[in-house]
């Protein structure tokens, strides 16, 4: 699949490892921006000429797509910056219409990226409810015990990352939700599960899915919140202005009642037109062009670099610690070097034979701490490696363990 990125044309000596991180763009994506941005940018909303209708077209297009790959309805996505933002915005809006008070507990994973636990605790200490963590078992899964302990009456939203992004484990949500009140409001952070496997709305029970586009081969600076049609409805967004009213006057303002009035001022057109473009990628993987297929498709490709990883990893277990589980897990894979402790110098040690891997606490510190870890190494894989990709990096990996 290589050929279909352009950075690796350019660049044939760099193996890139860091998808977890941000995924390369394949040359269609590229192409699919510079094409629009030099014949069929303009700005969206109320031009009734020829290019505002194209970019218009653009933009519920790709919303359209992200429907199809998530089981909602095209009314049903918002899009925002990034996954962060986007958790932020679902946040203040459930303050700000009193659907989280004082007394309420949200319920999040031990093992979460801190998209999905700063802006509930930041907003718990100015209102006053309460944000408990879910810890992780010995096999790196939800420790189901400690969830039943925690999920009580007073607790009104769970919010949860369906795939760590340190342990790589893929976790089940639809247990999660089982377990949970109709009524509790159910997040699922897809950012690390959406570029990879099949995540569906209605199967999972999810009241708001969030992921990224850059992690799925589009650009930076644009997230997917993808939000059931009655919470739209229910809550009133913080952030107001172009595109969000029906109606202002100097005393008095009246909302959109859709996602638009999520989506305050000029929206990122061009990160919409590159989601679109990725997402076709996506879909011409599979012969038939289904989506969820293409997505299934990478799945695949995934699971056979994931059992190689495992494979050449036991062979290391003496000099190698891995972080994550042998199963139900993605091909991404932290470690740590018994007898290295500078995960610094380790990475340094990569990046000096063009190999691209992230090392550090990766926006993750609690699931560390739970490990006594002060950091690790990350080496994550997706549609653009291959087998070479991974022997290149054990090759060096044993270099080091042996130095």
């Amino acid at each position: 699949m290589k050929n279909f990125f352009p950075l690796f044309t350019n660049h044939p000596e760099i193996i890139y490892l860091d998808n977890a991180a941000s995924t390369q763009k394949p040359q269609l994506v590229i192409d699919a921006m510079s094409d629009f941005m030099a014949n069929e940018y303009a700005n969206i909303h109320r031009g009734l000429y020829g290019l505002s209708e194209a970019s218009e077209q653009h933009y519920h297009e790709s919303k359209r797509l992200v429907a199809e790959l998530l089981g909602c309805s095209a009314k049903e996505v918002i899009y925002s910056y990034n996954t962060t933002y986007a958790i932020n915005l679902l946040v203040q809006a459930m303050v700000k219409s009193k659907f989280l008070q004082k007394g309420d507990v949200v319920l999040l994973g031990m093992r979460d990226h801190h998209a999905n636990v700063l802006p509930w605790m930041n907003l718990a200490e100015m209102i006053g409810f309460e944000v408990q963590f879910v810890a992780t078992d010995e096999n790196y899964q939800i420790d189901w015990n400690d969830f039943d302990q925690k999920y009580t009456e007073k607790v009104k939203v769970v919010a949860m990352g369906q795939v760590s992004n340190v342990t790589g484990a893929i976790y089940d949500l639809k247990k999660v939700r089982s377990k949970i009140r109709p009524e509790t409001f159910f997040l699922i952070d897809g950012s690390q599960s959406v570029p990879n496997m099949i995540v569906d709305m209605e199967d999972l029970g999810a009241d708001a899915v969030v992921f990224t586009a850059h992690k799925i081969m589009a650009s930076t600076g644009l997230g997917v919140l993808a939000l059931k049609n009655h919470w739209i409805k229910e809550w009133t967004p913080l952030i107001l202005g172009g595109g969000t009213i029906k109606d202002v006057s100097i005393s008095s303002f009246s909302l959109q009642n859709n996602a638009e009035k999520r989506e305050a001022g000029t929206p990122n057109i061009i990160g919409a037109v590159s989601l679109e473009a990725a997402l076709n990628f996506v879909k011409s993987l599979d012969e038939s062009g289904n989506l969820r297929k293409g997505i299934e498709k990478i799945g695949f490709h995934e699971q056979s670099l994931t059992h190689y990883a495992l494979e050449r990893f036991a062979q290391l277990e003496d000099k190698v610690n891995l972080i994550g589980p042998k199963e139900q897990r993605v091909s991404l894979f932290s470690f740590t070097l018994k007898d290295k402790s500078n995960f610094n110098q380790i990475g340094e040690f990569f990046a000096e034979k063009n190999i691209c891997i992230r090392c550090g606490g990766h926006c993750a510190y609690p699931l560390h701490k739970h490990y006594h870890l002060g950091g690790t190494c990350r080496m994550s894989a997706y549609l653009n490696n291959d087998i070479s990709d991974l022997e290149k990096f054990f090759a060096r990996l044993e270099e080091l363990v042996k130095s």
